[in-house]
């Protein structure tokens, strides 16, 4: 994955227009109806700069599988009926949501790896020994989860058991994974289940929310399995009983044993470390947690930070609490932007060029069970949509969007307490069909225009609402966009997310001499609150038109707008 930086979370993208292209009115291939007149500036207006490339665009379409994900590849000795047709059609559609750049889409596995609420974490060894005997409530054995990462074309990221695990136990994961001794017990166990070749694993998460009171090992006191507790079931870790993970210092100082141990069967490993919900509260604030980090931080082998947002929960710290606000859903993100730009500029102090990546998201989390109602509707779409051209504004590294894989039990009410239905990108179809959810058609319409870099994108005009954020108040834009540009200069592309829930506004954007727009479409929801379960909604073309150097498009309320264009050096 690439290691990239972000100049600056809010630069000033300025555009010189120092010539005019011909007067020449052209219609998008998409269109039939838009007349043959100039091209007006809209109410909001907006200059491209597809001549100048920013920054390198991160890997932000990726997943994370939440509990209650389970996948057997053909022929799966342990578990053959995890391996249904539905579940093998969301994995062959996960590998459709590919990104425009051309990397591979990226799966994280955690698994509630540290455990939760003092229990247990992910122990790899009990599913792949030799002679495992299935049973109920197995996590899924390395080769299972991998046959889903292959089968969705994905870019691997394990989670290293930091709550209950050690340091030496993690070092024989990545041998099971890495290793080519076929004496070492972890490499037999491997080649048992019919896995000769190393997965040559190199990307690591060492821990899962270490900073929180819910996971194991975060205290002592009353965790049966968390590795601080003396009399934990499994012992502990001995060496670091009673320095739980609620010190961040604690937590840095055994997290270097783990990059040393890991490294010492796996050389090229690099590492993603816990810092924040993104409330940006944990360990006593982003700048403490970075100061008592900074051993870690500054290891060359830890390439960035996580941070886990799941929108409507972590808003709850910041003065917000009504999951029936739809224009919040959309609008959120820019309440967390602050804190977002202090977790940047604190990393950058302690060394410039670590990576912050988003390794769990989603618009709400299973902290809203019972109050968030509006899993089926399409502002779970629009509400991921936005925060993922959030991440791209600022210059995020990496995201994966929570998802479970889960059709048997989403929708009970005696399901785990943390899975939701919301969390899963389809629901089941006719004849073993995955029929795509809102937030899978979404996320699949921003990837698909993620160029290889960000395009300077400047409003110079634009539209706001006010929201309310505990005692304070935002002015919020309605048009939230994001632009990107091929290296080459031959192709562009700008996704608007449109916030507004009741006007349509018209966007026109003034593009670079030679520049043309050559499509566009939309998902425009008839309302915020439709029900795209019972009435899925399609990426349908939508109509444009091109003046010279100006385009000008209708954005519908509530919708994902997003154009392609062609540059002159084509």
């Amino acid at each position: 994955m690439p290691v990239r930086r972000a100049a600056s979370l809010v630069p000033a993208l300025l555009l010189a227009c120092n010539s005019i292209a011909p007067s020449v009115t052209t219609l998008g291939a998409l269109s039939s109806s838009t007349g043959n007149g100039p091209v007006t500036m809209g109410d909001v207006h907006a200059t491209l700069g597809f001549t100048r490339p920013g920054e390198p665009v991160g890997d932000l379409i990726g997943w994370d599988l939440g509990r209650g994900t389970t996948y057997a590849p053909e022929g799966d000795p342990l578990h053959p009926e995890w391996r249904t047709p539905v579940v093998v059609a969301a994995a062959q559609a996960l590998a459709d949501a590919r990104p425009g750049h051309g990397r591979a889409p990226l799966m994280r596995f955690s698994d509630q790896i540290d455990g939760v609420g003092g229990g247990d974490g992910y122990h790899f060894y009990r599913y792949v020994e030799p002679g495992h005997a299935p049973a109920a409530g197995d996590a899924m054995a390395t080769f299972e989860y991998f046959a889903l990462m292959q089968d969705a074309d994905a870019a691997p990221i394990v989670g290293l058991n930091f709550g209950s695990g050690t340091a030496s136990e993690a070092a024989a994961y990545v041998t099971h994974l890495n290793g080519s001794d076929a004496a070492d017990v972890n490499v037999a166990a491997r080649h048992h289940w019919g896995q000769d070749q190393p997965y040559r694993q190199t990307q690591f998460e060492i821990g899962s929310e270490s900073y929180a009171p819910w996971t194991t090992g975060y205290d002592a006191a009353d965790a049966p399995y968390s590795y601080a507790n003396p009399a934990a079931a499994h012992v502990g870790d001995p060496g670091w009983h009673n320095r739980p993970s609620s010190s961040a210092a604690d937590y840095a100082a055994r997290a270097l044993e783990y990059v040393a141990a890991v490294r010492a069967v796996e050389p090229e490993a690099r590492f993603w470390v816990p810092l924040s919900q993104a409330s940006m509260d944990a360990w006593g604030g982003v700048e403490a947690a970075v100061q008592a980090l900074a051993p870690l931080l500054q290891e060359p082998a830890v390439a960035g930070a996580a941070i886990h947002q799941y929108l409507l929960d972590d808003a709850r710290p910041l003065g917000w609490d009504d999951p029936d606000d739809l224009f919040f859903a959309l609008a959120g993100v820019e309440a967390f932007r602050p804190g977002f730009a202090r977790a940047r500029a604190a990393l950058d102090a302690v060394r410039p060029g670590l990576e912050l990546v988003v390794t769990e998201y989603h618009l709400a989390g299973a902290a809203f069970r019972g109050r968030f109602t509006r899993g089926r509707e399409a502002v779970v779409g629009l509400g991921v949509a936005g925060m993922l051209l959030f991440y791209a504004q600022l210059g995020v590294e990496a995201a994966c969007q929570h998802a479970a894989l889960e059709f048997e039990t989403l929708d009970a009410p005696d399901r785990d307490p943390l899975l939701e239905p919301w969390y899963n990108p389809f629901r089941r179809g006719p004849n073993g069909a995955a029929a795509p959810q809102a937030s899978y058609v979404a996320t699949r319409l921003v990837g698909e225009h993620l160029l290889e870099r960000t395009a300077p994108l400047e409003f110079n005009k634009q539209v706001h609402q006010d929201m309310s954020v505990g005692s304070g108040k935002l002015s919020v834009p309605l048009v939230h966009a994001a632009a990107f540009v091929d290296p080459a200069g031959e192709a562009g592309t700008l996704v608007a997310l449109h916030r507004d829930l009741e006007r349509s506004h018209t966007l026109s954007l003034d593009l670079p001499p030679g520049w043309t727009a050559s499509s566009a479409v939309r998902w425009a929801p008839p309302a915020a609150d439709h029900d795209t379960h019972a009435h899925p909604i399609d990426v349908e073309p939508t109509e444009f038109a091109q003046d010279g150097g100006r385009v000008q498009v209708t954005l519908p309320p509530h919708s994902l707008v997003a154009l392609r264009f062609t540059g002159a050096a084509r």
